[in-house]
């Protein structure tokens, strides 16, 4: 039967040193409603679907961590501060912000960290704004196999 062991606080800090601390993710607006992307997805599909460079004021977005924004270690996980990225549309008349997913892209922009699929396809115009918040945690349990 496997026996599962809590990874050491240590560990995750430095997990979350290594791959968010000091580091800076894109976050894009993908257009491409129906789709049901997966982790499998290639990272240049989705982003063929990206909404179009400064449509109605587009850009990709940034969020970053620094090391305060750790949280308290407890009952095996590793909290990070909660970031928001922010997309607002310039006001231009007949330019439409239209889009269905938010991709989190990793710091080198050559792989989705993640991709969240809206509950319905949605529109920016007139100078609205859409924000999206992202909350990470480090889960550490590791599976030791017993014979």
């Amino acid at each position: 039967m496997p026996v599962p062991s809590v990874i050491h606080e240590r560990e995750l800090q430095r997990v979350a040193a290594d791959s968010y601390i000091s580091r800076t993710f894109a976050v894009a607006l993908i257009d491409a409603p129906g789709t049901e992307f997966d982790a499998t997805d290639d990272f240049n599909t989705i982003m063929g679907f990206e909404v179009e460079q400064d449509l109605g004021g587009y850009q990709r977005q940034q969020i970053g961590f620094v090391t305060a924004d750790l949280g308290a270690y407890g009952d095996g996980k590793l909290p990070l501060a909660r970031k928001a990225a922010t997309f607002t549309h310039n006001g231009s008349v007949n330019e439409t912000i239209r889009f269905s997913h938010v991709a989190l892209l990793n710091p080198s922009d050559t792989a989705i960290t993640c991709i969240s699929k809206l509950a319905a396809r949605a529109a920016l115009s007139d100078g609205q704004s859409a924000v999206f918040y992202f909350d990470f945690t480090l889960y550490g349990v590791y599976v030791v196999p017993v014979s």
